[in-house]
């Protein structure tokens, strides 16, 4: 079998082999890659993380295994930013924990896109902001932000409620249930809900309210979807 994919996990199997998880164009791929452990292997580039390869496979007994690859993209830029490595490792921790094989073909040109932005050095906690609600879109977490989660209107939207699952207008607003946000938070949050890939890169954030919707997000996940993300405490002391 023969596909390209971008490699989420490399965990190390016996001395010099690897069981590696690949985020491929329309399904998930997880093979083990004898040798590539090896200081001299002529595979083990193309199996780092988070770098873009096409992979050759084939069935055996234990399941698939590694015959040939090409490295396509490296995203070597990355690796010389700590910020930007931080937020690649963290691209990954949610790509595993959300994403299901049949939602492959949904994240795939947003994981692809958020690492050439990264490498090609756009804002890195932008990059973080916008891929973890494309996840959460994609894994059925998303927010409503189109319209009031009370009472359906359009106009004079105050706040966001996670509880609620998105925006809340003025006439709906419950001062002991929640906060009003500022215009710019509640544009960046609506931003990062419906931007298609294409416009990935159409504007960077301020980093205060990066930082402030990270916790938001990962405290809603950590609630509501019972998921702890240990990649985003890193990223948040950068």
């Amino acid at each position: 079998m023969e596909f390209e994919g971008i490699v989420i996990r490399v965990t190390p199997f016996r001395e010099y082999d690897a069981m590696v998880n690949v985020l491929g164009k329309d399904r998930l791929f997880s093979f083990l890659a004898p040798g590539v452990l090896k200081f001299n292997s002529k595979l083990a580039s193309s199996v780092n993380l988070y770098s873009r390869s096409r992979f050759q496979t084939s069935k055996g007994k234990e399941g698939f295994r590694l015959r040939n690859a090409e490295l396509l993209d490296s995203y070597e830029n990355i690796k010389n930013n700590l910020t930007s490595l931080a937020v690649a490792d963290f691209l990954g921790e949610i790509t595993n924990q959300f994403i299901q094989s049949d939602d492959a073909s949904d994240i795939y040109p947003f994981l692809e896109k958020a690492l050439d932005s990264l490498n090609e050095g756009f804002d890195p906690k932008t990059v973080a902001l916008i891929y973890f609600a494309k996840v959460l879109n994609v894994a059925g977490f998303g927010l409503e932000v189109d319209s009031c989660q009370k009472c359906g209107q359009t106009s004079a939207i105050v706040a966001v409620s996670y509880k609620d699952g998105g925006f809340i207008c003025e006439n709906c607003f419950d001062p002991l249930k929640h906060v009003k946000c500022s215009a710019y938070k509640l544009k960046v949050i609506r931003f990062i809900f419906k931007v298609d890939v294409d416009n990935f890169k159409k504007v960077t954030f301020e980093e205060p309210v990066v930082d402030e919707l990270l916790k938001e997000l990962n405290k809603f996940v950590k609630d509501v979807v019972q998921i702890e993300l240990k990649s985003i405490k890193l990223l948040l002391k950068i």
